[in-house]
């Protein structure tokens, strides 16, 4: 073919299927006996003028003669679709139209949303198990957005595209249009990374068991901890309480061989209850902390919830033995109620009075604990890749992502590539829990780790691949949503059915220093009444407050909230200029009391009437005002401007407000029981003998959320 870009732009030539290419001079000339009449548009003779100039670049082309009568097909390298030349368009010289680029993002979505759509043409049936834009629902549902958004009008919903919508009012819409909502969430090629390899009794060695300690606030978690590293960390938290979780590595000597232990500190006031289920999830065995002076308390049956549900090894640890007037015996009788027998009184699980404080048993302690470890038989395998969990995870101004680990399985080296759901990186430093810095990490070691390109969701598994290409792939097939994210939707998608047009919304922007920390402010936000006032999550970040969330907390009016980071001076200035509500907390205690009060301080004053006292009319006469009721009180007292009911034969025929109040000549405030006063009513004249009169005074009712 002399002209390969000529012979595939026209659809021109119409030649039996029979007859066969010889050779170009036979195309031309067949061509040139031809009786078509050609006519070219302009881009066509563009490509006759480059020809005859000879700037046209030679490209081969593949032809394959077809058998069949209607049309041969020209194929160009390095395409992979084939062009289709027939004679019914000859007019047409390109046949696919260009794309643009709102169409390429749409299909890009929808593509996306495949993963998530599971709607069968039979019974029409779709999966919704997460908040979604109106968007993302009418692709799933195959519905025009503005369908969807006039149907949520009518009902006074008022949405606009791109607005997230919570669960239930997507599957209402869904069941509008006769679609069956699933339940089951869709099932993800990601499910490896949820849990651990297995290790082959070949490879495996024996590695340190994870201690979780658990029980309830101030019972004597970290005085435990203190007592076994021989450490103050109590006087150093803020409060004398634990915000985070903490993880220790301790050397103990039992039976004359050095063992590694693994111990974790959690929180345990109740609003990080999802930290304390992260550590279940990590942990090998628990020391159940009980104080012996204060016994069950919430966070303590909460713990033994934990561990019946995970089948987790256990022991019983009953602190503060060392108080005078302690009975252990109401303790464990308390336990029983539970099926938490001890040994002794013939159960199967190991019982330990200590004394944190003292320092009294705890090598008992820790001989249980490493005798439970050996019945487990805890085995790892160095020579795979890496795999852990996500103790807390942040962004520091200096290093970056900062994410602290504990490797479960296999050896991490600087330089893997580390995956984590849908956050991965490059292992750029490793430093293990005394400060070293590390070239690779063994088994049962607590690291800080260096190398993320983002904040990972702490309490996920993660894994070391072989590629960063592998790393992409694995968080492309990624659509499940972390913790954080689906709490913020549920807290900023405020569009229930049953809301209120006057509902007030207390808008909020949350920066805090990990994102474990986020968690556990957002679970104590939902567990604040929102029935009068509603939060709504703008914004929850890790770092400083910087100047563009001040523009956002201005726009919306939002309450700006840093937890556990420092805010500088020129940030506080700015905020004091635009009148930005900026506070700072350590406490987690005085973070819920504020924002209860500040939603408090929202909500309209409302008001209560209560009998302050009687009075029946006596005798009725006439002044240039109006008509005065002679009254004596028989209960109570009267009072100037309050609210009255006049009652005759037990009918209520008026109520209004005394505007006048005499006792003899004098204008009085107040009358009291057992005298004699004049009552009169702006509006109301028709006073008779023997009325009734109640009397009532407002009062402001308590403001409750």
């Amino acid at each position: 073919m002399e002209n390969p870009k000529f012979i595939n732009s026209l659809r021109l030539i119409d030649i039996p299927s029979d007859q066969d290419f010889k050779s170009s001079l036979e195309i031309k000339k067949s061509i040139k006996n031809s009786n078509f009449n050609l006519k070219f548009d302009k881009k066509t003779k563009n490509i006759f003028k480059q020809d005859n100039k000879g700037r046209l670049k030679k490209k081969k082309v593949d032809i394959i003669d077809s058998d069949q009568n209607q049309y041969n097909i020209f194929k160009k390298k390095n395409k992979s679709k084939p062009i289709v030349n027939t004679q019914d368009d000859l007019n047409n010289i390109v046949e696919g139209s260009i794309k643009s680029n709102k169409q390429k993002k749409k299909e890009k979505l929808k593509h996306k949303l495949n993963i998530n759509l599971d709607i069968n043409d039979n019974d029409k049936s779709v999966i919704i198990d997460s908040p979604l834009s109106i968007e993302e629902l009418s692709i799933k549902l195959q519905i025009p957005p503005a369908e969807i958004i006039t149907g949520l009008f009518l009902q006074g919903i008022s949405v606009t595209v791109n607005q997230i919508v919570d669960i239930p009012t997507a599957i209402q819409v869904a069941q509008k249009y006769n679609f069956t909502v699933l339940n089951k969430k869709h099932q993800l090629e990601l499910s490896q990374l949820d849990k651990l390899q297995q290790v082959h009794s070949v490879t495996g060695v024996n590695r340190a068991p994870i201690i979780t300690i658990l029980g309830h606030v101030d019972h004597g978690k970290t005085s435990l901890l203190d007592a076994i590293r021989n450490t103050d960390c109590v006087s150093k938290e803020i409060g004398g309480i634990t915000q985070s979780i903490s993880a220790y590595q301790v050397n103990y000597l039992c039976d004359s061989q050095n063992k590694k232990l693994i111990f974790i500190d959690t929180p345990g006031h109740e609003a990080f209850a999802s930290m304390r289920l992260r550590c279940t999830q990590m942990t090998d065995i628990i020391i159940l902390i009980v104080a012996a002076d204060d016994g069950l308390q919430p966070q303590t049956i909460e713990a033994i919830d934990y561990i019946v549900s995970k089948k987790l090894p256990y022991i019983v640890a009953i602190n503060k033995i060392d108080k005078i007037d302690v009975n252990l015996s109401i303790v464990r009788e308390q336990l029983a109620d539970y099926n938490i027998l001890s040994t002794d009184w013939g159960g199967e699980i190991e019982f330990v009075e200590i004394s944190a404080l003292k320092k009294i048993n705890i090598d008992i302690l820790l001989k249980a604990v490493s005798n439970l470890a050996e019945s487990i038989n805890l085995t790892t395998d160095p020579m795979q890749l890496a795999q852990g969990i996500i103790l807390e995870a942040y962004l520091d101004k200096t290093k970056g992502t900062v994410v602290n680990t504990i490797i479960l399985n296999g050896t991490l080296k600087i330089g893997d590539i580390i995956v984590s759901d849908n956050s991965y990186g490059r292992v750029k430093k490793i430093v293990n829990n005394v400060g070293d810095d590390l070239l690779m990490a063994e088994p049962s070691s607590i690291l800080q780790v260096l190398g993320f390109y983002s904040v990972p969701q702490t309490g996920k598994y993660f894994h070391v691949v072989q590629s960063e290409k592998e790393a992409k792939k694995l968080i492309t097939q990624t659509i499940s949503s972390n913790i954080i994210e689906s709490t913020k939707n549920l807290l900023n998608s405020n569009l229930q059915l049953d809301n209120k047009a006057n509902s007030k919304n207390l808008n909020l922007i949350i920066k805090a220093d990990t994102q474990g920390t986020i968690d556990a402010v957002i679970n104590s936000f939902i567990q604040i009444p929102q029935g009068k006032i509603k939060l709504n999550i703008l914004t929850s970040n890790l770092g400083v407050v910087s100047s563009t969330d001040l523009d956002l907390a201005c726009n919306t009016q939002a309450l700006i909230i840093a937890f556990n980071i420092n805010v500088t001076t020129n940030i506080l200035n700015a905020a004091e200029k635009l009148n930005v509500h900026l506070c700072q907390f350590v406490l987690i205690y005085d973070l819920i009391d504020y924002v209860k009060n500040y939603m408090l301080d929202l909500i309209d004053p409302e008001y209560d009437q209560l009998l302050i006292g009687q009075a029946k009319v006596q005798t009725t006469f006439f002044v240039n005002k109006g008509t005065v009721a002679g009254c004596i009180v028989k209960s109570g007292k009267l009072k100037k401007n309050a609210l009255i009911n006049v009652y005759r034969e037990d009918q209520l025929i008026y109520k209004g407000i005394i505007s006048s109040l005499k006792r003899l000549k004098d204008d009085v405030n107040e009358v009291s029981i057992g005298n004699e006063c004049g009552i009169m009513c702006k509006d109301y004249n028709l006073w008779q003998p023997q009325d009734l009169i109640e009397v009532y005074e407002f009062y402001q009712k308590p403001k409750v959320l």
